[in-house]
């Protein structure tokens, strides 16, 4: 990346660090002056300094700078990634500012419905008593900005603004300012991060800055200063996005003894192959990850310069990486591109809700039609060439193709090396991304390899690639790109069978509890397309259709689900398999697995302010069942469960599909802690009491209703025996009162199965 490119980056992605100054000393200047000032201190470079001197029109108006200062980039980026059209007036004058407000939650400009929660003052940690907004208002104070205040000052004396340490910037500002908004104007929203408008604008700036030079259009001040309304109508950008087709049949549809040695590999090993597509098209294109819109599930959105170069560089990629599956995957896995022009005014406030769709519409229908023609006509034939593979297998996924034994197994090169990638990928924090390929390595895209490596090698400069942190938030020396993965357990080697065998439970007599089975969990967003889309299209006529909050609604997902997730599962027996922004795999023990269902549901609408739902479904199965089964079946109970209504869970069966409100509150809070405290007190009364009541359910006809006088015999006839016939009695009445209706005896069926699944012993 050239020196131009580079200090665009640091001017444009620092042009509000005045703001912290500001706020941290409390100083009565413009934050423009004071964040040149401070920066002083740093560097030196008189282009990175006018661009967060002079990035608003006032001083911009006003500024001794040549008409190709990138200080005019700055200002028109700003604008954009601000979502605001301040391109005559943006001075500071007859507003009503409170430099201690804090920011508030995203969620409430989106939907329909208006609302308003605030986020703590803080910088990003993991926490998760910290995450949730709340209705309390409570400001920042000047410490609390001068605590952040002093983590930039510390970090800033170990970064030296060069390409190498553009990503530790980025790094850095996310952990302490994401939770400072950008705008203290209590006339405007305050739901844009700092963190999330630096990025934006950095983003858009070295876009307008490619756009431009492209056309020989070098005279900034007159292309974006004086000409400001008329460059807002270009099509000066590009909205890119990608989606990996077969990601869920390569991670689950491993059928063999060992599987379970490498699903998590494999899950990690998919998100790494999607996150370098976005590394190596950024790279190629001379950007940074501050044009990335969003990530997760095989999917991304970029933004980029509408330059014919560009769309050059994005078909090279697909074809490179689509050559790449097929060498390496056969027709498994495959990625296509999509993309689409725009101008600022049609994500800008004030713009047309229809516009701001069709934006990512037109991407999406283009990606849908390329989907059904994959290949080309020679790629067709070169496969066909290939014949029919006869002879030896692998012993996990049946490829016939460059075996290796190990263990005494046949297994593919693939296969032997994500066994032996990670034991247990939970341990390891860091990796590269280089041309060298070893044994253990992992090949991820044309002549790119994954490795392992660790922060003492990092820190010596021993890499010579690209380096990953995985749930980090080291900022500094790292230089690493920060990625978000789920990835907690409670196993030690993903031996999964332990969750069957529920040692854990265990009495002194030797016994488990519990019915010896494994459960899976998979759910995922409803609507989160549209949500993406549209979700701030309902509100004062679509004014908050901005790609500002766009991209901190998608950050605000994927912290949730790749992130916080991990603290939901803590101290339970289960293995978050992968979670991305639309998918969630869990393996675990089926008691866990339910309680986890229930809690990340609960958090899940406080984190969305009860906008967004989820559908889940959970299968139970035997100790020995095949990973393709569970997670085939488990899908087909989570399609299930969105067909009923969406905000659903099925719960081993179809059968027992509910509303999530109706399974939480009714059966899991409800009948089930009724029928768990009637047993309690009613020691006599075994397994086949339930048993019983069990059978009288499933043998209940509203039209023949000879089981209910059979029920009402039955209970009263337990009665005269029962130790505490009073709470006998309200048993029997509350028995009696379900059975009479369809819905509260299905509820209470499933609590049945719950409850006699709980003190089983085998």
């Amino acid at each position: 990346m050239d020196k131009q490119s580079v200090d665009l980056f640091y001017g444009s992605l620092l042009h509000d660090i005045g703001k912290i100054v500001q706020r941290a000393t409390q100083e009565k200047k413009r934050h423009t002056e004071i964040g040149a000032q401070f920066m002083k201190d740093y560097l030196s470079s008189k282009n990175i300094l006018d661009q967060i001197k002079f990035h608003h029109y006032k001083e911009l108006s006003n500024a001794n700078i040549e008409d190709q200062s990138q200080a005019y980039i700055a200002y028109i980026a700003d604008n954009i990634a601000s979502g605001l059209d301040r391109r005559e007036h943006n001075d500071e004058v007859k507003r009503k500012w409170n430099s201690q407000m804090n920011l508030e939650d995203i969620f409430s400009k989106f939907g329909s419905k208006p609302t308003k929660r605030f986020i703590q003052p803080r910088i990003l940690d993991l926490d998760v008593n910290n995450i949730f907004p709340s209705e309390n208002y409570q400001e920042f104070t000047s410490g609390e900005y001068a605590g952040i205040l002093q983590k930039i000052k510390e970090a800033f004396t170990r970064i030296e603004f060069t390409e190498n340490y553009m990503q530790s910037t980025l790094n850095l500002l996310e952990a302490t300012a994401s939770f400072i908004p950008s705008s203290t104007n209590m006339q405007e929203a305050v739901d844009i991060s700092l963190y999330d408008h630096l990025k934006m604008t950095a983003g858009f700036s070295q876009a307008i800055f490619q756009y431009l030079t492209d056309q020989s259009r070098l005279n900034f001040k007159q292309e974006l200063f004086e000409n400001s309304r008329s460059f807002y109508k270009e099509k000066a950008f590009l909205l890119v996005s990608f989606d990996i087709s077969g990601i869920q049949d390569f991670i689950y549809t491993i059928t063999s003894k060992g599987a379970h040695k490498q699903l998590r590999s494999r899950s990690f090993y998919l998100d790494m192959i999607s996150e370098w597509i976005i590394d190596d098209l950024l790279e190629n294109c001379s950007l940074t990850r501050a044009n990335l819109l969003y990530s997760g599930g095989g999917h991304a959105y970029l933004f980029l310069p509408n330059t014919k170069e560009m769309l050059n560089k994005i078909e090279k990629i697909e074809s490179g990486f689509n050559q790449f599956f097929l060498k390496n995957f056969g027709t498994q896995l495959y990625v296509i591109f999509g993309y689409t022009t725009f101008c600022a005014n049609e994500i800008m406030e004030g713009n047309r809700p229809k516009d701001y769709q069709d934006i990512f519409h037109r991407v999406s229908n283009q990606i849908s039609q390329k989907k059904l023609h994959r290949y080309s006509a020679d790629e067709i034939k070169s496969l066909n060439q290939g014949g029919k593979r006869s002879g030896r297998e692998c012993a996990i996924c049946h490829n016939t193709s460059q075996l290796v034994e190990d263990d005494g197994q046949d297994k593919c090169e693939l296969c032997y090396r994500l066994e032996h990638f990670s034991r247990n990928i939970q341990e390891d924090d860091f990796f590269e991304i280089n041309d060298q390929d070893t044994q253990y390595s992992l090949p991820i895209g044309p002549n790119a390899f994954l490795h392992q490596t660790s922060r003492k090698n990092i820190e010596n400069h021993h890499f010579s690639g690209k380096v990953y942190a995985k749930n980090q938030l080291y900022t500094g020396l790292d230089q690493a790109t920060h990625l978000w993965v789920a990835d907690y357990s409670d196993l030690d080697r993903n031996e999964f069978s332990h969750y069957a065998q529920r040692e854990w439970t265990q009495q002194e007599v030797g016994d488990s509890i519990g019915i010896k089975r494994t459960a899976v969990l998979r759910c995922d967003v409803d609507d989160l397309g549209f949500g993406f889309m549209a979700g701030f299209s309902e509100q004062d006529g679509g004014r908050y259709n901005t790609f500002s909050r766009t991209a901190t609604f998608s950050r605000n997902m994927s912290i949730f689900f790749k992130c916080y997730i991990n603290q939901f599962a803590e101290e339970k027996h289960l293995t978050i398999v992968y979670a991305g922004g639309d998918d969630v795999f869990i393996i675990g023990a089926w008691d866990d697995i339910i309680e986890f269902s229930v809690q990340l549901r609960e958090y899940f609408i406080r984190w969305t302010n009860g906008k967004l739902t989820l559908s889940t479904g959970i299968g139970l199965f035997a100790d020995k069942t095949p990973i393709n089964i569970m997670a085939r079946q488990t899908g087909e109970l989570e399609d299930a469960a969105k067909d009923s209504g969406k905000d659903s869970i099925a719960c081993f069966s179809d059968y027992f599909t509910f509303g999530y409100d109706t399974f939480i509150q009714e059966i899991y809070y409800g009948k089930l802690a009724i029928i768990r405290d009637f047993f309690a007190q009613e020691n006599e009364r075994g397994k086949s009491f339930i048993y019983k009541l069990l059978s009288l359910i499933r043998e209940r006809d509203e039209t023949d209703r000879i089981t209910f006088a059979r029920l009402a015999y039955y209970l009263a006839r337990l009665e005269d025996t029962a130790r505490n016939k009073e709470n006998f009695r309200i048993f029997k009445q509350k028995m009696h009162d379900w059975f009479e209706d369809s819905e509260q005896i299905r509820q209470t069926e499933l609590a049945l199965l719950l409850y006699v699944y709980e003190i089983r012993k085998d």
